[in-house]
């Protein structure tokens, strides 16, 4: 579940929120529609755990205010402060996780201390009856425990689950990583044998040139003498020459052998140790396939992933650590388009440097809507696009980031080749 949220944008948080609508049902029913307004207020804390996070700690506070001001009993809807926490820990940025826990414990003693003070609520809920200062006091430090020890596991657990997920993400990650590595390694000493194979071949092909050489010039002079021992030169240096000439085919095929391992080109498949190697860079990034996917052609590939891969060299160059990269593969029947994203820009904002410390300006966001980001990175882009009928596009979404935008129209122009 927990890759599936991090794969899709507001998918979840429309899922949660509709799926916490029932909580305000169950409200209606229960208390009338008196308890309405608090109960929607709680309910909509869960769209906002990832985007615009501020939201989520002031709603949940503004709905425990609600109930208190408007008089009505504890809701169902308050079971929707520790989801939101969760999802909070788990998925939001963690200085706004913090203020929604905060928040949420505060929320829930203050809903606790109005309910410990008003004796009929305890009554009405619980059948206890409370007469003195000390029953409310201790009614009210026990629902006080009982609503940080739920929040505090709700915390928990969100923080649990995400650092179990991306500790069995980056084993999986630096398992690929060896994996590949051993690859390299292995394919380094196949090499190194062929190379010792060919120092040989080489050597027995020299000695056999040198041989032929040394009956050359001496079949030259004893010709002189003795016309007979021409024919009998002749076939021992066609013998020699057909061995030097196999010899010559074994070495080539050994040095070709050696060449086609070595120059093997990186495509698609590859991108996945590329987005693990900037996962360790500090770079969170996720590579994300629509659509049907389809095996293209060596160059096709190899350009796509230099393209790719020129798109990241330039976020780690330009944008802070922190900063995500989404790369997204939109593969449809007749074409393909490729997204990188960043958002660099608002990292920088909210690690705390401000937008005129991070040397951002409101005239980069005019100059985003109104030119076009052109420079060397670029113009090689487009133009190794452009040897498979693609084209490239870059621009600066405000106050976001950076997105290179690669499209190709045609899928022929990809696979054409393909073996």
């Amino acid at each position: 579940m927990i890759q599936w949220v991090l794969d899709r944008k507001w998918l979840p948080e429309i899922i949660f929120g509709l799926a916490s609508l029932a909580f305000v049902l169950a409200d209606t029913l229960i208390q009338s529609a008196s308890a309405l307004p608090a109960a929607l207020l709680l309910s909509l804390s869960p769209l906002f755990f990832r985007r615009f996070a501020l939201f989520q700690p002031l709603l949940i506070v503004a709905g425990a205010v609600t109930q208190v001001l408007t008089g009505i009993q504890p809701l169902v809807s308050g079971m929707v402060a520790p989801i939101a926490l969760f999802l909070a820990a788990a998925f939001g940025i963690r200085r706004f996780g913090i203020y929604t826990l905060v928040a949420s414990g505060l929320s829930g003693l203050f809903i606790a201390w109005n309910a410990a003070l008003n004796s009929s609520i305890v009554k009405d809920i619980y059948g206890i009856h409370v007469f003195n200062d000390t029953g409310r006091w201790a009614a009210f430090t026990f629902a006080g425990v009982t609503v940080l020890g739920v929040n505090g596991f709700a915390w928990l657990a969100g923080s649990y689950s995400i650092e179990r997920f991306r500790q069995k993400n980056a084993t999986m990650e630096r398992d690929d990583v060896k994996a590949a590595s051993l690859r390299t390694r292995l394919d380094i000493a196949e090499q190194n044998q062929r190379f010792g194979i060919a120092r040989d071949l080489n050597e027995l092909v020299l000695q056999r040139i040198s041989g032929i050489l040394a009956l050359t010039d001496g079949a030259r002079y004893a010709a002189k003498l003795d016309a007979e021992v021409a024919p009998r030169t002749l076939e021992r240096l066609a013998r020699l020459q057909r061995e030097v000439h196999n010899e010559m085919r074994r070495l080539f095929d050994m040095l070709n052998m050696s060449v086609q391992v070595a120059t093997a080109p990186p495509g698609i498949r590859d991108l996945d140790l590329l987005a693990a190697q900037y996962r360790d860079l500090g770079y969170p990034t996720v590579i994300l396939h629509r659509g049907t996917r389809v095996e293209l052609s060596a160059g096709a590939g190899l350009n796509i992933y230099r393209i790719v891969f020129e798109a990241l060299e330039n976020i780690r160059n330009h944008a802070p650590i922190g900063t995500s990269i989404d790369i997204d593969f939109n593969w449809t029947e007749s074409g393909l388009q490729v997204l990188v994203k960043d958002n660099g820009v608002e990292t920088e904002v909210k690690s705390g440097l401000g937008i005129e410390d991070s040397g951002y300006q409101v005239q980069n966001d005019i100059d985003a809507l109104t030119q076009e980001v052109t420079g060397a990175g670029i113009t090689g882009m487009r133009e190794r696009a452009q040897l498979f009928g693609g084209n490239v596009e870059a621009k600066v979404v405000p106050g976001i980031g950076f997105t290179i935008n690669l499209i190709f129209p045609s899928l022929e122009d990809l696979t054409a080749g393909q073996e």
